[in-house]
């Protein structure tokens, strides 16, 4: 299950991937350098103090790294369940009919006619909110009728 579901550009998803990697590498060479001392040269494992404390450490360091998994995953659950609980604020608003926007804004029949209209306007509001004026920046000019095509014959000879 994908939490995160956002994108990256693509020059942050090659920085995140370097240093992912790196992250790797270094780990495995630390591991190996801690590793290799406890190991002979004769091709025999060799048990000693050092080496039990230092997995006595790795098991504090586990515990420590299971709660840390804990504690995001229940952090990540947490957000999940809240972000559908504000989902409903994301939906789009619901759709007002002529009669309601002119309930709301008080407009004339005028008013809401203009508002209508293609084109640039300037509305002006008064204190209340209410729309007291509207002005239309352009003439509206009707079409021409429109004639049917007459088809055209020519004869290439």
């Amino acid at each position: 299950m994908n939490i995160v579901r956002t994108r990256q550009r693509p020059l942050l998803v090659l920085v995140d991937a370097f240093f992912t990697v790196l992250a790797w590498v270094g780990l495995l060479y630390l591991l190996v350098r801690g590793i290799w001392p406890l190991i002979e040269p004769n091709g025999y494992f060799k048990v000693e103090s050092s080496m039990l404390d230092a997995l006595g450490t790795l098991h504090v360091y586990l515990w420590v790294a299971l709660l840390n998994a804990v504690i995001l995953i229940a952090w990540a659950r947490y957000q999940h369940r809240k972000s559908k609980r504000y989902a409903r604020r994301r939906l789009p608003a619901p759709v007002v009919d002529d009669e309601g926007l002119s309930k709301s804004f008080k407009l004339t029949g005028d008013s809401l006619a203009r508002l209508r209209q293609l084109g640039t306007m300037v509305i002006y509001n008064n204190e209340a909110g209410d729309v007291s004026q509207v002005i239309t920046g352009f003439l509206r000019i009707a079409p021409p009728a429109c004639q049917p095509l007459q088809p055209t014959v020519s004869m290439v000879g």
